[in-house]
């Protein structure tokens, strides 16, 4: 239903006004219209940058909570879920980690068919996320490009009331949602190439907090060997040649038969051919110290004797 009211609002959202520098594009050649967009896409990092603060403190809240066996929870519709989704579903291929999970409006149905109506029942949110199984342990990161939306809005008060920790991000500045929220995360990206298709400038923006928040999570808890991928599972050929190069360059070693005797030791478990080679000690031990450390495997190291080289 159309409401004045709500509409006088929106249209002073920055993600919902006309781009005067995208104005004319029906009529450019195709190269036109790609550098247009390019450009605007080439503002989203500063837009990002500026945020850093907040995504900071947001991490911060979140990683104890994980320490302690709570989960990430994105909350979001539309573009938002659908993000928070890809996401979550990208953290245990590439981290062994299911920490990471995602309650979008509309459920996993809407993933890949719209369903808009959804995100303005801010009751939906509280629903969902009780059949989800939300506890005072978790945390629920909001995220929309207007700041505003309902649902996400419901699923912050329902954290709160429930004691779980909050955390919003929005593409507006001064957003609804900021206050409902322990860490407010706000990326002014303006306004979008095509007026109001967050899915792009905003939702490049989201894409990267997203990005950060999670791989920053991972490498807090862990479950990383510096900047390597330590802790992924090979079942293809691509991901077996890139086990043997991790395996190689975790522990100094340029011998990839030697490194594929390591991994069948360990039952192809990079993290446990990782942690035995540089602690001497069997797969057996390192897995019980991989599981007594939550899968932290530079906790794992140094209960195992192993001593990093610093600067």
């Amino acid at each position: 239903m159309y409401i004045a009211q709500d509409s006088q609002k929106v249209a002073l959202l920055h993600t919902e006004q006309r781009n005067p520098r995208s104005v004319g594009i029906a009529q450019m050649e195709t190269l036109g219209i790609l550098q247009t967009i390019n450009k605007e896409d080439r503002t989203v990092a500063d837009a990002v940058t500026l945020a850093l603060p907040s995504v900071a403190k947001a991490v911060e809240l979140i990683v104890p909570r994980a320490q302690a066996g709570g989960r990430l929870v994105y909350v979001g519709a539309g573009t938002s879920g659908r993000l928070g989704y890809m996401d979550a579903a990208e953290c245990y291929p590439t981290y062994g980690s299911d920490l990471v999970q995602c309650v979008m409006a509309g459920g996993r149905d809407a993933v890949f068919h719209a369903v808009e109506a959804e995100e303005d029942s801010a009751g939906a949110a509280k629903r969902d996320l009780e059949a989800f199984g939300l506890t005072a342990g978790d945390v629920v990161f909001a995220v929309a490009a207007s700041g505003r939306t309902p649902y996400c809005v419901g699923a912050l008060i329902y954290a709160r009331q429930l004691g779980a920790a909050s955390i919003s991000m929005a593409c507006n500045p001064h957003a609804e949602m900021s206050g409902y929220a322990d860490v407010a995360i706000e990326v002014d990206t303006g306004a979008e190439t095509i007026m109001g298709s967050t899915r792009m400038k905003a939702g490049t923006a989201e894409k990267m907090v997203m990005n950060m928040v999670s791989t920053t999570l991972m490498i807090r808890l862990g479950r990383t060997w510096d900047n390597l991928m330590i802790q992924m599972t090979a079942h293809n050929s691509k991901l077996n040649n890139r086990t043997l190069r991790l395996l190689e360059e975790a522990i100094g070693w340029e011998d990839d038969e030697h490194a594929a005797q390591i991994l069948e030791k360990a039952d192809g478990r990079l993290e446990l051919a990782v942690l035995s080679a540089i602690t001497g000690r069997t797969p057996d031990d390192c897995s019980d110290m991989l599981c007594q450390t939550k899968g932290n495997l530079l906790e794992a190291a140094r209960r195992l004797g192993y001593m990093p080289l610093t600067n």
